[in-house]
């Protein structure tokens, strides 16, 4: 798999995260009770890694220690 490099303020890293925070509520409590509904398992797997690893910039941006490397 391909990793692709982005540039951004941690504003906007922020902005990000806030957004798929949002996302990821409505995907687990508003969207099942839609009529008509399929979830999509894989697709919300790989999106929750990728809020992960922006989760993980902004805190290294902002100054905390990984949990990971301790």
């Amino acid at each position: 798999m391909s990793k692709i490099t982005v540039q951004l303020t941690p504003e906007e890293l922020q902005a990000l995260v806030t957004l798929t925070e949002n996302q990821f509520f409505r995907i687990k409590y508003l969207d099942p009770k839609m009529p008509g509904y399929k979830g999509r398992p894989k697709e919300v797997e790989a999106a929750q890694s990728a809020v992960h690893v922006l989760q993980a910039a902004l805190r290294k941006e902002k100054g905390f220690k990984d949990l990971a490397t301790k």
